[in-house]
């Protein structure tokens, strides 16, 4: 009975360390943008990028640029209200052209993860 009450806690202890590990690997990944990338679409009001976990306000931002370089983006991109998974950029009204949109953000785990995506107004 000693060695099963061993074993026990051995499975119990790998199994908990298992569980520990994969949550502190967990990053804010972006699961869906409107306009989403290489969309073609009518000009949009606002960007919206939903992640995969709630991000952190204070140190989470998006800027949408044209293809000259310039920020389009008519204020500070902010966190849904309803659902703080979901940053929302608020953008001028964009003329036909490429469209870029750069993000930084911090999830619950406290890294910084950054991405690029673009999309076109026909």
């Amino acid at each position: 009975m000693n060695s099963l009450s061993k074993y026990a806690r051995f499975l119990l202890l790998a199994v908990a360390a298992s569980v520990g590990t994969t949550a502190a690997w967990a990053h804010a990944v972006l699961k869906s943008a409107s306009p989403a990338q290489n969309a073609q679409v009518s000009a949009p009001t606002e960007v919206t990028l939903r992640f995969n976990e709630k991000l952190e306000a204070a140190f989470s931002s998006a800027q949408v640029i044209d293809s000259n370089g310039k920020s389009v983006s008519t204020g500070k991109a902010a966190l849904d209200a309803a659902d703080p998974s979901v940053l929302k950029v608020p953008v001028q009204h964009l003329a036909p052209g490429k469209y870029s949109v750069q993000f930084g953000v911090v999830g619950h785990d406290g890294h910084r993860r950054k991405g690029e995506y673009s999309f076109t107004v026909k």
